[in-house]
């Protein structure tokens, strides 16, 4: 500050020098006291007012030293001191436009004044305008090239223009000529950190606590180097010695919370942000990551409010707005996330982490195509090995399973210890049906990590799929107790269960799953068979209507306008009954079409092609359609399998008024001369089902283990597969075996040769239905965890009275209902031929 007399009344004026020369001596009571007395003598005396009020600003009293500069400035207007000096006490008291105007009243005068422009730019500096004030700091540089204040702010001024590099010079300039500059080394601190220079940040923090040991502001700092370097123990010991200093620091509570955020400590975290906010409300940092802290705790609604006070309380950041979309995310919120990403990315089109975030929203919506095109985006702006996991998951769900092993393969083989790579690895393997590599991959992630709970899990998945469900549940359970809130290791460990028909134990898995997330749809689905599998028809066919929310089903339904019925009055109403499986799954549920029809309503049928003549047998239906066929005008429309719950369906009232499907007398006409007519026993063999269907594997039969059956003398034996290998049609020569189901049309040519047949045995396929609608006796092997429709340990069905049910006794072992059914087959034959 400027202090110095001017020649003014001589009567007063050795009195102002004596009370100046005090003043500059630093024993500021005794200048004040004459200071007083002048003022008392001589109330406009400009030198004892306006030095008077420099000294009380010295002092602490600033707002009393600006009026009396101010009394000053009214003795004697345009003072260039006292208007710099005026400027100085404003900007003291952050009244920086009545400061920024003080020193640009003083500039006409004093434009050549180092100090001058180096308070104005000070001014400049507190109303943000870093631009300006740099100018001015440069202008006083000119003017005074080892001007330390100058240097020091311009450095400031730097640093808030992102200039961090040029602002360490500046600091290092001042720092040249004064060593111990304790708020030169803290910025340059600062600096160093923004350039991600934390180590020789850390050392300039160090600097100065060996200057002062006790400076919050430089402890506070150092815990934010600390943090960065991964050293949060430190890091929170240094923000706790900022807050022993300075107890009301709400920067040191904000790094303190970041520490323990940084020690997995998230409660605590939460306290300490909590009071940094108690301190500043609007702190818009805190905010963010108190958010953090809470979606680490799960606690997911509290989370997404305090990203919504952030985003309310200033400036939309696209890390804030990140943050938000993540909470929504997690909360199953994703179209509102996915707005929240795309109004992230109008801020920053390139940013990494948004597009990766909207990649799995866009995944959750079912839209992998797009999730794909985000990913690319993301790894176009950074390639980082997450996102490169998230692009091979999206082409997984788009059945690009080549694709996205090449990706996990070349990331393994760049970072062979990233686990996320291996477990996705592991599930494209299990896509691709190549279960034992899924295994190793699950298993090498295990060697990295062995409490991984995901590849846990994955790693009982594949176990389930290789028939090692006792292990697999162990897989599970092991998951479950690092991690039991894990949704999907409970879903998968019922699964297991299932497989092991501890129907029991499965449910109460998918329970615990469903308390965590009650619209699970696998949880849900899973359940609702499990159920059904039980006999629990009440509840079973309520929980079977979830299977429209899986991926599998959602493909398959049928969004017509008008409303779906659900047992309610139909007398006079058109209804249209529609497939929505497999054509065993229309067969079984085409016999609700009478009913329907006895409710008084007209009934349409949509079924697969094969189907469509066949079909027109069932009583009730006025017209059979398929699949591109127009559609005439309807009043409600149900898929077959929701039939039961309309009809409240329980074990005790399944319709079974058998047969509600008979062959054309046109086909058995052209059929009969094909079949034997010699007094044998005939019977139609079905050994496998579609090999596309995700359970084939249990429950086909190699055709080399069920020929055991054709030895049986007595009886000739009729091919009723529709699909045979080349080896399988040879083997099937060698035993003499007739082969018509490769010559059948459609489901009416197979119904005309059923219809002349003995006994059908069929494993669980369409075959099967047919036989048990058509009303023919019928022997169905079963595997060990069957279909939810054959129920448990039954040797009869409710749905098919003409059905006998042969079950495998374990996984995979179909020895003994083979050996059963050859030997009734072999009495069949023996009572046929005592007949004959």
């Amino acid at each position: 500050m400027a202090m110095h007399a001017a020649a003014q009344c001589p009567q007063t004026a050795p009195l102002v020098q004596q009370a100046l020369a005090l003043h500059q001596a630093g024993r500021l009571e005794e200048a004040e006291q004459i200071y007083q007395s002048v003022i008392a003598s001589d109330p406009h005396n400009f030198d004892a007012l306006h030095l008077g009020g420099v000294l009380k600003h010295q002092q602490g009293r600033s707002v009393e030293g600006l009026r009396l500069v101010a009394a000053a400035l009214k003795a004697q207007p345009g003072a260039a001191d006292a208007l710099i000096n005026y400027g100085v006490i404003l900007e003291a008291l952050k009244r920086y436009e009545e400061a920024l105007a003080a020193f640009d009243e003083a500039l006409a005068s004093r434009a050549e004044s180092a100090s001058m422009h180096y308070n104005r730019g000070r001014a400049l500096a507190g109303l943000g305008r870093h631009a300006d004030a740099l100018a001015s700091y440069e202008t006083a540089l000119e003017l005074s090239p080892g001007h330390s204040g100058a240097l020091f702010n311009r450095g400031i001024v730097l640093a808030a223009l992102g200039r961090h590099q040029e602002a360490l010079i500046d600091y290092d300039a001042v720092l040249a000529s004064q060593p111990r500059h304790a708020p030169a080394h803290n910025r340059r601190g600062n600096a160093l950190i923004a350039l991600k220079r934390y180590q020789e940040a850390l050392a300039a923090y160090d600097a100065v606590l060996v200057l002062e040991s006790n400076d919050a502001d430089a402890l506070n700092n150092r815990s934010v180097a600390l943090a960065e370097l991964g050293r949060h123990q430190e890091a929170l010991q240094s923000a706790e010695r900022a807050l022993a200093v300075r107890s009301d620091y709400a920067d040191a509570f904000y790094n303190h919370g970041n520490a323990l955020r940084g020690l997995g400590r998230h409660e605590e975290a939460c306290v300490s942000y909590r009071a940094a906010l108690a301190l500043e409300p609007q702190r818009i940092d805190a905010l963010n990551n108190f958010g953090l802290a809470l979606l680490s705790l799960q606690r997911l609604e509290e989370a997404l409010e305090k990203f919504e006070a952030a985003l309310a309380g200033g400036a939309e950041r696209v890390e804030t707005l990140h943050n938000r979309a993540n909470a929504l995310l997690r909360l199953d919120r994703f179209e509102e996330g996915l707005a929240v990403c795309d109004k992230a990315l109008t801020r920053d089109p390139a940013q990494p982490d948004v597009l990766n975030t909207r990649g799995v929203i866009l995944g959750k919506l079912g839209r992998h195509a797009e999730a794909l095109a985000s990913y690319d985006a993301a790894l176009a702006a950074a390639a980082r090995p997450e996102i490169e996991v998230n692009r091979g998951t999206a082409l997984l769900n788009l059945d690009r399973v080549d694709e996205a092993l090449a990706i996990f393969d070349a990331l393994i083989a760049r970072q062979p210890g990233n686990i996320a790579a291996l477990i996705y690895r592991g599930n494209a393997c299990i896509k691709d049906k190549r279960f034992t590599e899924a295994l190793a991959s699950y298993e090498q992630a295990l060697a990295i990590d062995p409490h991984h709970p995901i590849a846990l899990t994955d790693r009982g998945v594949a176990l389930s799929l290789l028939d090692r469900c006792e292990e697999a549940v162990a897989c599970h359970d092991q998951a479950l107790l690092i991690q039991p809130h894990i949704v999907g290791a409970h879903v998968n460990r019922g699964n297991a269960m299932l497989k092991l028909s501890r129907l029991q134990e499965a449910l109460e898995a998918y329970a615990e799953a469903l308390a965590r997330e009650p619209v699970n749809a696998e949880a849900n689905f899973n359940a609702a068979i499990t159920r059904l599998c039980m006999g629990d028809y009440r509840e079973g066919w309520k929980q079977y209507e979830h299977r429209w929310d899986t991926k599998h089903f959602a493909g398959h339904r049928r969004n017509y306008p008008q409303p779906m019925w659900r047992g309610e009055d139909i007398a006079g109403k058109i209804v249209l009954l529609t497939g929505e499986q497999g054509s065993g799954d229309v067969i079984q549920f085409a016999r609700y079409a009478p009913l329907v029809a006895a409710r008084g309503a007209e009934v349409m049928l949509v079924v697969p092609r094969p189907l469509k003549a066949l079909a027109t047998t069932v009583p009730g239906v006025s017209l059979v359609l398929t699949d591109g066929d127009a559609l005439p005008a309807f009043d409600l429309h149900c898929p077959l399998l929701s039939l039961p719950l309309a009809f409240d369906t329980e074990l005790e009232t399944v319709p079974a008024n058998v047969p509600y499907l008979r062959p054309f007398a046109d086909r058995l006409a052209a059929w009969r001369p094909r079949l034997p007519d010699n007094g044998r026993v005939r019977v139609g063999v079905c050994w496998a089902g579609n090999p596309d269907f995700g359970n084939d594997r249990h429950r086909s039969i190699a055709l080399e283990c069920f020929a055991g059956l054709f030895g049986v003398p007595g009886i000739d034996f009729v091919s009723l597969q529709k699909d045979v290998s080349p080896a399988q049609a040879a083997l099937l020569e060698q035993h003499g075996i007739l082969q018509l189901g490769q010559q059948f049309e459609d489901y009416a040519d197979t119904a005309a040769v059923l219809a002349m047949l003995d006994l059908v045995v069929a494993v669980d396929t369409s075959v099967a239905h047919l036989a048990g609608a058509m009303g023919k006796v019928t022997a169905l092997l079963l595997p060990f965890s069957p279909d939810w429709r054959w129920l448990m340990h039954r040797t009869d069905s409710p749905w098919y009275p003409t059905m006998r049910l042969f079950r495998q006794s374990a996984i995979g072992d179909w020895s003994g209902p083979l050996q059963k059914l050859r030997e009734e087959l072999e009495d069949l034959a023996r009572r046929k031929g005592r007949a004959g």
